[in-house]
């Protein structure tokens, strides 16, 4: 690929409304070390938590384009490769903000949101949402269009199948109680309302074949209105709404018996849905005669995990491929003979890797093929399905050698209440006994969070293994996508049977001979954070150090604090937070033995804190609070707040900050004894 390059910058005022374009070189490739690394331990911090050269990978729907995010000047930004010629366009060049996501509206035009973050939940903190043609030109504002700024975002429905630069999306144009559905133009910004009868409440819609809406899920976006989710259907465009279903909710799961509309078959009346049984724990695929109002056969289910989406089509034919789902590693489950044996033969040819393979929307016989594992970060390659050919484009962590990644295990252990906890760690390479083990908690907690290939924004498993720690990444109770049981059993379990869970898979790794007893740290973020600092209180014997990062320390004052986002934007404090976790007045005397900013003086181990300045989901009181605490009960606590920086940490200085912290600080309080 050559260095021609054509930018186009969006200004970062609150605004951004002008960009700037002009005709530079500029060089994507990261430079070598003058020496590779020899062994794991080599690898420097700024080589795991290095943006990765490539990200998010989609091909035009004609095959011909390759959109993909780049890191330029310490930010994802947008960039289009010409398969043909190998020419790049790099399309943005932000460098306080970050391209979050993309999508292609056809073959010369596509739209990106614009963040100023990610969360260590995963979420992304939203700035704006920006068409633009795949060379640069034609740039439309969408956060100007109708009322859309308090609207936050529009998200994309379907395409239309055409060069007009038209999609069908939904928004809050008209309000901020309930999505619409418009036909709207990306280059004039221009829409056409097609859900003027809607029922309400909306949260989602599902589209036919003809994009028509059709089927409407409604929910109360303010909960003291009412936790019921309906979901309505129509048989047309002018056809009536009919309530076809209902459910109460807590939080965004249902309880057992719920539906959610998924897609239409190619008839446009047989209705795709995941549907959670009355006499089984885990949601399966079934389908749905419109018709008849019926449920119908199950079309794929999993022993281990709930499958509530990962449908992928062929557009020309209108069928169901297949199924995408995601267990101890992402898989899928393809229904069409033909994608089952293009799928065979790849993965024979390549089978050290998980090999995702994505069709072209619009042209099947082109495919993308991304081949990753646990230790491998992952190859992206064009595949040719007539000519049985795959060319190599793109790795997306060339500097880091497969060779001296750890291996990563699935498995299930058992609490001590008897529920089974599916798990994933990750092993250094060498002498498989006694070592020092870094569990890392993650956050939500009402999150799926791990995978059987984890190459994301923050590869903490395969950075701490390197280090010769075994790290350990519970699923403990409240974590989602295992079943309806796994989920409910966490209600007001904070700092009990959640917390053991924690424990339970350190202890059994002991047990197992994996793990020196004496020698372990919690880790995490978020309500991962909450967990470390709830550990270190509860159980100060067992664990040698603890880094809760943006944590919540104090249940009571994170249902209080009115600032923020979770208080200001919704009443989610006042409802489902007191189902789920607890009232801070009605469960005073548990919020307060659960709260480790109060047992600061329980605690013996060593505490590295860190939080963000800007943070508005866990502000930074949590931390102020915890580390006085700790320094007024005489404890050895580090101290770190990074100014700028929100829910989790996103410069790139700050990350590798933070990780050469850790890094020093799991040394000195991990040694063998």
């Amino acid at each position: 690929m050559d260095a021609r390059y054509h930018r186009c910058i969006p200004t970062e005022s609150i605004a951004m409304r002008t960009f700037i374009r002009s005709f530079i070189l500029l060089c994507l490739a990261l430079p070598a070390f003058a020496q590779a690394p020899k062994k794991p331990s080599d690898i420097p911090v700024e080589s795991f938590f290095r943006r990765a050269e490539y990200s998010q990978l989609q091909l035009s729907p004609n095959g011909k384009f390759l959109a993909a995010l780049v890191p330029i000047r310490g930010r994802n930004n947008l960039a289009v490769i010409d398969l043909d010629s190998k020419s790049r366009t790099v399309v943005t060049e932000l460098s306080t903000l970050d391209v979050s996501n993309f999508w292609w509206v056809n073959n010369g035009r596509l739209c990106f949101r614009v963040a100023d973050g990610q969360e260590v939940t995963g979420q992304f903190n939203g700035r704006g949402t920006y068409c633009t043609d795949r060379d640069g030109g034609n740039v439309r504002d969408l956060s100007r269009v109708g009322n859309l700024s308090q609207a936050r975002t529009i998200d994309p429905l379907a395409r239309v199948y055409d060069e007009s630069g038209e999609m069908i999306v939904q928004g809050r144009l008209r309000s901020e109680d309930s999505l619409d559905v418009y036909r709207f133009n990306s280059r004039t910004g221009r829409y056409e309302l097609l859900s003027e009868d809607s029922p309400g409440d909306v949260r989602r819609w599902v589209l036919d074949w003809n994009n028509v809406p059709r089927v409407a899920v409604s929910q109360p976006l303010r909960q003291t209105r009412g936790t019921t989710r309906a979901i309505w259907y129509r048989d047309g465009a002018n056809a009536k709404w009919e309530k076809i279903f209902e459910t109460q909710m807590t939080g965004d799961h249902g309880s057992k018996g719920e539906m959610r509309p998924l897609a239409f078959d190619g008839d446009n009346s047989t209705l795709y849905v995941s549907y959670r049984s009355p006499d089984r724990d885990r949601a399966a695929i079934y389908k749905y005669d419109t018709k008849a109002r019926k449920l119908g056969e199950v079309i794929f289910q999993h022993p281990l995990i709930d499958l509530e989406g990962g449908l992928v089509f062929d557009r020309s034919q209108k069928r169901l491929l297949g199924i995408r789902y995601d267990a101890d590693v992402p898989s899928v489950a393809w229904i069409d003979e033909d994608m089952a044996r293009v799928q065979k033969s790849i993965d024979a040819a390549m089978p050290k890797t998980v090999n995702v393979i994505v069709l072209a929307a619009d042209v099947p016989d082109r495919a993308l093929v991304f081949a990753h594992s646990d230790r491998d970060p992952g190859v992206y390659y064009l595949f040719d399905r007539k000519a049985k050919k795959m060319e190599e484009l793109v790795r997306t962590r060339s500097w880091l050698d497969p060779n001296l990644m750890a291996e990563r295990r699935f498995i299930r252990y058992k609490a001590r209440d008897g529920m089974e906890i599916p798990a994933w760690i990750t092993v250094p390479q060498g002498d498989q006994k006694n070592l020092p083990l870094v569990v890392n908690i993650h956050g939500g907690p009402w999150v799926r969070a791990y995978s059987g290939v984890e190459w994301g924004r923050w590869p903490d498993a395969q950075f701490f293994a390197s280090r010769g720690y075994v790290v350990l990444e519970p699923e403990p109770r409240g974590s989602l996508g295992f079943g309806d049981k796994h989920y409910t059993s966490s209600f007001k379990q904070w700092g009990q049977a959640m917390q053991d869970d924690i424990t339970d898979g350190a202890l059994y790794l002991v047990k197992e001979g994996l793990v020196d007893k004496s020698r372990m740290c919690v880790f995490g973020g978020s309500y991962g954070g909450y967990a470390s600092a709830e550990a270190l209180a509860k159980d100060p014997d067992l664990w040698a150090c603890g880094v809760p990062f943006v944590a919540v320390t104090d249940l009571t004052s994170f249902q209080k604090v009115t600032y923020s986002d979770m208080s200001a934007g919704t009443d989610f404090f006042q409802t489902e937070f007191m189902k789920m976790v607890g009232d801070s007045d009605a469960d005073k005397a548990m919020f307060d033995k659960y709260s480790p900013a109060r047992h600061a003086d329980a605690v013996k181990a060593p505490v590295l804190v860190a939080m963000g300045s800007d943070d508005v989901r866990v502000p930074q009181v949590h931390g102020d609070d915890y580390v006085s605490a700790l320094r007024s009960a005489g404890k050895k606590v580090e101290y770190v707040v990074y100014n700028g920086e929100g829910h989790g940490f996103n410069k790139d200085e700050n990350v590798f900050d933070f990780y050469k912290r850790v890094e020093k600080f799991l040394a000195e309080n991990l040694q063998k004894k």
